[in-house]
């Protein structure tokens, strides 16, 4: 069977038993992600393990990544494109989910960065079970938040997260605001956040949110992704040149 994935420059992504395939989304996100000196970091959903594989592109040889995913398909998945890349010693995937990481004592700690590209629809059942036998099931779960709440996530990053960490995500905007509010309510603060629009002068699609446990006045940047139509801007080529093939 022909492989289905995604070439980048130092690794490649195999995506067929995944819910969620490679997309813009986590692309811009892992291109953004500042490590900085991380030698612990937690990818929440890992799904393909594309996330881990960009941090570990630009992490030291002692920087360990710890992905986890509730769907079983994506993390035999992940574990292959870990095999296949350079980085597989730094590389752990585990089927597991969040909620239960504490309960790990082989995984569980506290952890210098936690990203995540989280779900993002209100779980809807009756849409669902319309839906079901058109559609994948894994990938209607990955992309609602029924399984992992907001609330949750953040109550599980304070937990997990450093006191000196950092926690980056990205969401739409129409989601954001609120999501910003209740990490507030955890102790999480705004440090910087992205704006995304699709072309200039476009609607806000995206935003791309970095977390700290300290107060400070948030940084705002906007980020254009196409100049035309399937013409990438120069501001996004420089963003993510690192990784892209063709770029």
């Amino acid at each position: 069977m022909a492989s289905v994935g995604f070439q980048f420059k130092h690794f490649y992504i195999e995506h067929s038993q995944c819910a969620m395939k490679v997309g813009t989304d986590s692309i811009m996100l892992g291109s953004w992600i500042a490590p900085q000196a991380s030698k612990n970091i937690l990818d929440i959903g890992t799904g393909s393990g594309l996330l881990a594989l960009m941090l570990a592109q630009k992490t030291a040889e002692d920087c360990n990544i710890l992905g986890i995913d509730i769907d079983s398909n994506a993390v035999l998945q992940a574990q292959i494109n870990a095999k296949n890349s350079p980085w597989e010693p730094r590389l752990t995937f585990a089927h597991l989910p969040l909620q239960t990481l504490r309960h790990q004592s082989a995984l569980a700690q506290k952890f210098d960065l936690i990203m995540c590209n989280p779900p993002y629809f209100a779980e809807n059942h009756k849409t669902n079970q319309q839906n079901a036998a058109k559609q994948n099931m894994s990938r209607i779960q990955a992309r609602q938040v029924g399984a992992l709440t907001h609330t949750e996530l953040l109550q599980q990053v304070d937990f997990h997260l450093a006191q000196s960490g950092s926690f980056y995500c990205v969401l739409p905007s129409d989601t954001s605001n609120a999501f910003i509010e209740n990490a507030l309510k955890q102790g999480l603060f705004l440090q910087h956040q992205i704006q995304v629009r699709s072309t200039e002068g476009a609607k806000i699609i995206r935003q791309m949110m970095k977390f700290s446990r300290y107060s400070t006045q948030a940084q705002c940047d906007n980020l254009v992704i196409y100049t035309q139509p399937k013409q990438y801007s120069q501001q996004y080529i420089e963003l993510c040149k690192a990784y892209y093939l063709r770029f």
